[in-house]
């Protein structure tokens, strides 16, 4: 089970550019000048990762560990400093990211191709859209390629929301799936960040309960793959699923906190700095 921004793409290389262009964007909704841009990117930077990414209402990730989240925080802030009204367009960031993709790992091809002919399969399950994500899987994939139909979508998971299950019936959210979403504690107190960490993510319970088809019994023979702790491995990991965790490269370096708590894990949960790194597992 991948994540895909900063897990299977190089964010750094994109970051100035769509931080640019992100900037370019608020024009219209926000007057924002470079100088007045780069002091808020770095106010954000040296307060992160004890706030968080508020997009959703609750801190959910370290508030610098990708240019995407900095440039939300970063422009909230600005938002809030000026005491304008209203708030920032989702587009002014769909279109820097569409502008400024960041490229794959190097290792992706190989690693997928290694992981698919060990009878693996790979799904995707991301804040990214469906649509982006099978998009961006063409670069990698040409048409025909019989390893493509083992890599799946399930994408915009809002791994962020901070949320309880949605109440109407849905055939993947049985009674045996929401009793265990019901047994996740809401969080675990955090005296070094001075902030919970947020674990009762619904949103994301769901996407993966479309991919399990309701039935969770397969999480513990499941390996989750992703570059933000809080945000893509802490509550699958409470779900019994082996994680591991990718280094992030600078200057959105993995948090001390989060190699903590994947040291914590024993032997439940791994790390490395290429994607490669995942091969230990098989």
């Amino acid at each position: 089970m991948l994540d895909f921004d900063g897990t299977c793409t190089r964010v750094e290389q994109a970051a100035d550019a769509y931080l640019d262009a992100y900037r370019a964007g608020l024009a219209g909704h926000l007057a924002v000048t470079e100088e007045t841009w780069a002091v808020a990117l770095d106010r954000v930077r040296s307060r992160s990762p004890k706030i968080g990414w508020m997009v959703a209402g609750t801190p959910s990730a370290p508030a610098a560990a990708d240019p995407y989240i900095l440039a939300y925080e970063a422009a909230h802030h600005l938002l809030r400093q000026t005491g304008a009204h209203g708030d920032i367009p989702v587009s002014v960031h769909a279109k820097a990211y569409a502008a400024c993709p960041a490229p794959w790992r190097e290792d992706a091809r190989s690693v997928f191709e290694t992981v698919i002919r060990k009878g693996i399969e790979i799904w995707f399950v991301s804040n990214s859209g469906t649509a982006y994500i099978e998009g961006r899987l063409r670069e990698l994939f040409q048409p025909g390629d019989p390893l493509r139909a083992s890599v799946k979508v399930q994408s915009d998971a809002g791994k962020f929301k901070v949320c309880e299950l949605p109440w109407e019936d849905v055939s993947q959210l049985g009674a045996a799936a929401r009793d265990l979403f019901g047994r996740i504690p809401p969080a675990f107190p955090s005296a070094e960040l001075g902030r919970p960490i947020y674990l009762r993510r619904g949103s994301y319970f769901h996407a993966l309960s479309r991919v399990f088809d309701g039935n969770f019994d397969a999480i513990k023979a499941t390996l989750f793959c992703g570059d933000i702790w809080e945000l893509d491995l802490a509550m699958p990991r409470m779900l019994g699923a082996r994680v591991h965790l990718l280094d992030r490269a600078p200057p959105f370096e993995t948090c001390d906190y989060e190699r903590r708590a994947l040291t914590a894990e024993g032997d439940w949960a791994r790390g490395g700095a290429e994607l490669t790194s995942l091969l230990e597992w098989l």
